[in-house]
């Protein structure tokens, strides 16, 4: 099994304090290969030549190393539950898809395009409100990116190296037209206007919109070009074998990283954060997120007949969310489940409290967070430039008498405004979607 050393502890069997540490990620730098857009960097890492390409062996040992490492939906750390296992395999195909979908496709950092994601991309607690996009660059090089704000809530940039993050930025801070147009400079050394600097070792530029308000906000558009006179490659369309050999190892690689890693935040979760958060947030930027985000993240597990309810009280904050993640941790389906709730979908009590009540049947609760038929799965909290952090807290009560454990203003809501909501869901996601492609 790929990430496997022989003699290690498994996370069922460490100390809590080791255990807790995985359950927040502590383990994302160790082996960074996990980060799609290090296949881009195959020719300097990975193995393969022309040889092995073209003789199939370069193809039988990647298919399997993909078999081997779908034997980890099997592990018996795994919640035992037809959905899990179907989710695990569906996972490992979809992590696939995506890594072959960056070996392949032609990327290139003197003639970038933003790639914004779809729904397909989900991997380590994607956000339900977000659509992401990357741009591969080259450290030494200027360009210039261009776009419409538009009323997305919030929208914000990240220049990494790898999993390491070198400069946060995002649009409150820029300078934008009244019709919403804005140009930003990306480029070692500084420019006058919106300017964001690359640092040593930058390879992409990450971009982040948080939807709040999925019924009418519209999303930013973004185009970016190199505008500095340095050389510049020449495209060529010949495939090279032994660079395609490389790829299939960093496909096959990234794979195995991104299974391995996230496997054992859940099963650390599961062990040490079942049905709680941590006592402390942390910090986005010390996981390769940013630096704007504060964030917690837990574990649910629950019988038939319980619920789980979440209690805080939500800070200032530009933008704030739970969500529920399967055990995977994808997202799960936020079209056609309430599966989230942000700071503008979410109802406070009359006490200013967040009470948001997880179970597998609707119980009517305004702030109910579908678990889509997963009775075990991961949930994170987000507060974005937000004034304090807190932790929620939470408690298991019986479902039969929730309404014992929610204060007497609680929302509820009847099955016409859930469709209706839903159907807000719905419309959004497909005009979000319609931007990543």
């Amino acid at each position: 099994m790929a990430g496997e050393e022989p003699g290690k502890k498994g996370p069922a069997e460490e100390g809590a304090g080791t255990g807790a540490s995985k359950a927040t990620g502590s383990e994302l730098f160790a082996d960074d290969r996990w980060l799609v857009t290090n296949i881009l960097s195959s020719s300097r890492w990975a193995r393969g030549t022309a040889e092995e390409l073209l003789c199939g062996e370069a193809w039988r040992t990647f298919t399997r190393r993909l078999e081997r490492v779908a034997e980890r939906i099997l592990d018996a750390r795994v919640p035992p539950y037809a959905v899990d296992r179907a989710d695990g395999y569906r996972y490992v195909a979809t992590l696939l898809r995506n890594a072959l979908d960056v070996a392949i496709e032609e990327h290139d950092p003197d003639r970038p395009r933003v790639r914004w994601l779809t729904r397909r991309n989900k991997i380590g607690y994607d956000c339900a409100d977000a659509l992401y996009g990357y741009a591969e660059i080259r450290p030494d090089a200027t360009y210039r990116l261009r776009g419409n704000r538009g009323s997305v809530h919030f929208f914000g940039l990240q220049v990494m190296s790898s999993i390491r993050n070198l400069h946060n930025a995002h649009a409150d801070e820029w300078e934008v037209e009244p019709d919403g147009s804005f140009e930003l400079v990306a480029s070692p050394a500084r420019q006058p206007g919106n300017w964001i600097p690359l640092g040593a070792g930058a390879d992409t530029i990450w971009f982040r919109q948080f939807f709040y308000d999925w019924e009418n906000e519209v999303p930013a558009r973004l185009s970016i070009e190199r505008v500095d006179p340095g050389p510049r490659g020449n495209p060529n369309g010949r495939l090279d074998p032994a660079d395609f050999a490389r790829r299939l190892d960093a496909v096959a690689a990234n794979v195995e990283a991104n299974v391995e890693l996230w496997f054992r935040v859940a099963v650390a979760q599961r062990e040490h954060l079942r049905n709680r958060f941590p006592e402390k947030p942390f910090g986005g930027a010390a996981m390769g997120a940013q630096k704007h985000q504060t964030a917690g993240t837990g574990y649910f597990a629950l019988e038939d007949d319980e619920a789980l309810v979440v209690e805080v009280r939500p800070p200032r904050a530009k933008y704030w969310s739970l969500h529920l993640c399967n055990f995977w941790l994808e997202s799960l389906d936020y079209a056609h489940h309430q599966s989230s709730l942000n700071g503008h979908q979410a109802v406070l009590d009359p006490d200013g409290v967040f009470r948001a009540v997880v179970c597998l049947e609707d119980p009517g609760v305004a702030n109910w967070l579908d678990p889509v038929g997963h009775r075990e799965g991961t949930m994170i909290y987000r507060w974005n430039l937000a004034d304090d952090a807190p932790v929620p807290e939470t408690r298991v009560v019986p479902r039969a008498r929730l309404r014992e454990y929610l204060p007497p203003g609680t929302r509820f809501v009847s099955p016409e405004e859930r469709a209706r909501a839903i159907e807000v869901r719905r419309a959004h996601v497909l005009r979000r979607m319609q931007v990543g492609g």
